[in-house]
């Protein structure tokens, strides 16, 4: 990431925040946990986030005498088990300053247990919804991710879940932006765990060939980086719908160009992005095409925070988002993908 220019101070807000993103079995809840020591060392402090593949809670290291998280996963049946160990051996493989940093794994209880670094920071869906980042510092985030995405597929590891809730930015530290929860990864030298025709991943972030069931590359993530950037800038997702079947069907569409949402952004990075959502893999730029759009943008990126103004479909749509997930639960159905 590009240093901030003089006078300009990066300041999210302060909170530590973890989400266990990613699709998957549910967790049961296990608040029995606090309080308890785990493979023998890690002593569970608090539950600190939630989600559709586990529970989070900060940890105590007692043997390096350190802060960790503990990623808490019900490992029921072998499909589950098969999760649980696909995201150990992915994230294994990887060692970037822009990934959070896997440390053990290991089982007791009927709950697997994945350890990793404690990471203070706040997600980049909770800052842009807030209208916390400027132009540059978006456009930094996506060059950050850039270079994570591309060791992560130098790994032969494809993420497949790319999405604001995904990304962890931090106050301090170099780069600001990580990359967490590789609970639905693919290894592309290994066999697949997923069936043929299965659906992956969260469907307002969704690449084509994704919906469609069909195998997920590296220009998946191409895909659902530039989407994400596309929103950050635009202040609106262009394929999330009122409805999930709503959203499953915009998935491929056409998009209206970024650059008629946000005529003053350079045209050259708004070509790009457009380029990044097409509908066939083949046709879309590569990671190191994107980020070199996103790097050479950067001085033209202006540095004053959005207006709330701009954030305000952000907001309105997390709003609309959690009415239809409430119905939706309520009608007796099993968790919805945003």
């Amino acid at each position: 990431m590009a240093a901030a220019p003089a006078g300009m101070r990066w300041n999210p807000p302060r909170s530590r925040e973890y989400v266990a993103g990613g699709s998957g079995f549910a967790a049961k809840p296990q608040s029995a946990l606090v309080g308890s020591l785990v493979l023998n060392r890690f002593l569970i402090e608090r539950r600190i986030g939630s989600g559709g593949f586990g529970t989070v809670y900060e940890a105590w290291d007692g043997r390096l005498e350190r802060a960790v998280a503990v990623k808490a996963i019900e490992a029921a049946g072998s499909r589950g088990s098969g999760r649980v160990l696909r995201e150990a051996q992915a994230a294994a493989r990887l060692n970037h300053p822009g990934i959070v940093t896997l440390y053990e794994m290991g089982e007791e209880d009927g709950n697997a247990l994945l350890v990793t670094e404690l990471v203070d920071g706040t997600t980049l869906a909770q800052l842009n919804g807030e209208g916390a980042l400027s132009d540059r510092e978006i456009g930094e985030i996506g060059a950050d991710l850039c270079e994570a995405l591309a060791h992560a597929h130098s790994r032969s590891v494809v993420h497949r879940d790319i999405k604001p809730q995904n990304v962890l930015i931090t106050e301090n530290g170099e780069p600001r932006a990580k990359l967490m929860d590789f609970g639905i990864a693919r290894l592309t030298d290994s066999p697949a765990l997923t069936a043929a025709g299965d659906v992956v991943g969260t469907l307002a972030y969704m690449s084509p060939e994704q919906a469609e069931g069909h195998t997920a590359g590296p220009e998946t993530d191409v895909y659902s980086l530039a989407l994400m950037l596309y929103e950050c800038w635009s202040g609106e997702n262009p394929t999330r719908r009122g409805t999930p079947a709503a959203t499953a069907r915009a998935i491929g569409a056409r998009l209206r160009p970024l650059r008629r949402h946000r005529p003053d952004l350079p045209r050259e990075l708004c070509e790009t992005i457009d380029a990044c959502l097409q509908t066939r893999p083949a046709r879309r730029p590569s990671l190191e095409e994107l980020g070199e759009a996103v790097e050479d943008s950067l001085e033209r990126l202006a540095n004053h925070r959005a207006t709330p103004a701009r954030a305000l479909p952000l907001r309105l749509g997390a709003i609309a988002a959690a009415a239809v997930l409430g119905a939706w639960l309520a009608a007796g159905h099993g968790v919805l993908l945003p």
